[in-house]
């Protein structure tokens, strides 16, 4: 299971990520608030272990596996596939202008 942060680009480096948080002491750096992981001051990249994945642009996602299972409920009903994706429920919703 993850996470999806509506509206929030992927990071270029862990310096501009809203999830790297300044720790109290500014001579240690900076932290990730997922891994807690510490990165020296300046650091302009992301780290190997970052575990942010980039969601490519996409239209409705749904859930297969419902999908499946609704249609073999209804399919002896005569109801049209097309209708059963219809109600199939959204995962994500689609990215704007999809």
């Amino acid at each position: 299971m993850g996470v999806y942060i509506k509206g929030m680009e992927m990071p270029t480096n862990c310096m501009l990520c809203p999830l790297c948080v300044e720790e109290a002491d500014p001579a240690n750096g900076e932290m990730c608030m997922v891994t807690g992981t510490l990165m020296p001051p300046c650091t302009r990249e992301r780290l190997d272990n970052c575990p942010l994945v980039p969601v490519p642009q996409h239209g409705r996602l749904i859930e297969a596996d419902r999908l499946k299972e609704v249609f073999h409920r209804n399919v002896a009903s005569g109801e049209a596939f097309d209708q059963l994706i219809d109600i199939a429920p959204t995962i994500l919703p689609a990215e704007e202008g999809e």
